[in-house]
């Protein structure tokens, strides 16, 4: 004859167990997703509150992203697409030169909705690298 004993544990003590483990499981989540963006929150929508600073904007990473939303409607600063584009449309050029214009109010702007330009939705990072390739296109001031 074979007696089996099984251990009892409260239900109050293995839901905390769980709780505790789930937690575990989350937080490790979220630091390996933040190791491995190398900046963490970076590729949230604009209007999730940032609390890292953010990185440095790459002027050549807006400009493949303006060469891939931008062009059918502004000339992007590339004389590739000028033909094509609408008149009454503004340069990316000319939208930089404007004076006080700067990478913060361009980032600005494209978060606000505008017709009859589309809604485009972009992370922060991709914001912040098209305002920064547009702001280059600036001419120097004499």
């Amino acid at each position: 004859m074979i007696i089996q004993t099984t251990r009892h544990t409260s239900p109050e003590k293995t839901h905390w167990s769980a709780v505790a483990i789930i937690l575990a499981i989350f937080a490790s989540t979220c630091i390996m997703t933040n190791f491995a963006n190398g900046h963490p929150n970076d590729n949230e929508s604009p209007d999730v509150a940032e609390t890292i600073k953010p990185t440095k904007p790459d002027p050549e990473n807006g400009r493949i992203i303006a060469r891939a939303l931008c062009t059918n409607c502004h000339v992007i600063g590339e004389r590739s697409n000028a033909a094509g584009v609408n008149a009454d449309v503004p340069s990316f050029p000319a939208i930089a030169n404007k004076s006080d214009q700067s990478a913060e109010r361009i980032s600005n702007w494209l978060l606000s909705a505008h017709g009859p330009m589309p809604n485009i939705h972009l992370t922060r990072k991709e914001l912040r690298d098209l305002a920064a390739y547009i702001i280059s296109l600036r001419k120097p001031r004499p």
